[in-house]
């Protein structure tokens, strides 16, 4: 991990503000889109939404009384409205970008200044930061982890759950957040796991695929069996009715607010707003209708393979001063490219895990996706650990562990 960016996160913008904590525990930080009592949430806006809690979202309160220490606010984008964190180099490249809308968070982990970090995952904002920034990410499945003290943008598809360096320990957050859910098998021999290659051939960078591959080749080793399977619906209609959905949903939430008072944005956010107050209702009840057909279809492969593997995004982190990245010898905007492998679970509900599978060539992180049935984040908890026991994941981990504060 590169020098310049490793002493405090501040060089960095992870941090909007350090809270005061007097109190012994666990610490954590919050992404500026979550209520901490006492202290001012912004929303990465100006101005809009900004308001002083008078207490905590439902999920600071339960890691508070679970032994654990908010003590800082991290960075996020207007609205969490985009795949990037304005301010946030990425720790293994500053002069590469972080990921949004959580990149904040995944910076404040992967630097080694929190153990842990909440982030909230619309269309992949803790996957695609987590993996750009070589630690792991859990979204959990949709509507089993309380949203009471979380900023909306988007209710149907919004969640919140944990940044942290291992499976491992975001399965010990999302515990503490949503209740045990389903248990795990004691082994992982005998799964038999689903590798959609359709969703990215000919659209992702060789080395992040080789890395993907060798996480795949980690889990056959331990008796996990890898098969092709076909989701024709997702592949068509993930991502359109997913982004469909953000943009009518975000405007039904803060248009109003926004025109009562222009000043409370300033950036992208405000084009987002614009373009969801076109999207009309028959067009959002498509999306929507959309979205539960490819849900079907994903519970309907779960009764093939129990849970999917996949990339988590087919680049590594893009230079902070570049808009698009090229795929398959095309050039491809960095929204659409970021958002192509995360879009499956966030539309149809299901929980995706992000982990640290290795190291591309250049020394950039690159994360394998877990996508797994309704309530199962602990076997994808479990399939994510073993792939950090394979030897480019731990060779990350030492990269990682070697360059930051202990």
């Amino acid at each position: 991990m590169h020098e310049e960016v490793c002493a405090l996160s501040t060089d960095f913008g992870a941090y909007v503000e350090r809270f005061p904590h007097p109190e012994t525990g666990i610490p954590f930080a919050v992404k500026d889109f979550l209520d901490v009592a006492g202290q001012t949430t912004r929303n990465g806006t100006p101005g809009l939404g900004h308001h002083l809690a008078a207490e905590d979202a439902e999920v600071v309160a339960r890691l508070r009384a679970a032994g654990y220490v908010p003590v800082a606010r991290t960075t996020v984008p207007e609205l969490a409205w985009s795949v990037r964190t304005p301010g946030c180099r990425n720790p293994w490249a500053p002069d590469r970008d972080a990921g949004g809308s959580s990149g904040g968070s995944a910076v404040a982990v992967a630097t080694g200044d929190v153990p842990v970090a909440l982030g909230t995952d619309t269309g992949g904002s803790i996957r695609i930061p987590a993996a750009l920034c070589g630690v792991a990410g859990l979204r959990p499945t949709h509507g089993t982890v309380p949203v009471r003290g979380v900023t909306p943008l988007v209710p149907s598809m919004d969640t919140v759950g944990p940044i942290a360096r291992t499976a491992a320990d975001c399965l010990t957050v999302h515990r503490i957040l949503a209740g045990d859910g389903e248990p795990a098998p004691d082994t992982v021999e005998g799964l038999r796991l689903g590798w959609p290659e359709h969703l990215w051939r000919g659209k992702i960078d060789p080395a992040v695929l080789e890395v993907v591959e060798s996480a795949a080749g980690t889990l056959r080793a331990a008796g996990v069996e890898i098969v092709p399977v076909e989701l024709p619906l997702g592949a068509r209609h993930a991502r359109s009715a997913g982004f469909t959905t953000m943009l009518y949903e975000s405007a039904q939430q803060w248009w109003q607010a926004y025109s009562d008072d222009p000043s409370g944005l300033r950036g992208r956010a405000i084009g987002q707003l614009k373009a969801g107050i076109e999207v009309s209702r028959d067009d959002y009840d498509v999306a929507r209708a959309r979205a539960v057909e490819i849900a079907g279809e994903v519970d309907a492969v779960f009764t093939e393979v129990d849970a999917l593997l996949m990339p988590t995004l087919p680049v590594t982190a893009a230079p902070a001063d570049t808009d698009t990245v090229e795929l398959g010898g095309r050039a491809e905007s960095l929204e659409n490219a970021y958002y192509r492998l995360t879009a499956l679970a966030s539309v149809s509900g299901h929980p995706a895990l992000t982990v640290p599978a290795g190291l591309t060539g250049a020394g950039l992180p690159a994360g394998a996706q877990l996508v797994g049935r309704r309530r199962q984040e602990a076997l994808l908890c479990l399939l994510g650990g073993v792939i950090e026991a394979g030897p480019p994941a731990r060779a990350l981990a030492r990269a990682r562990t070697g360059r930051t504060p202990s």
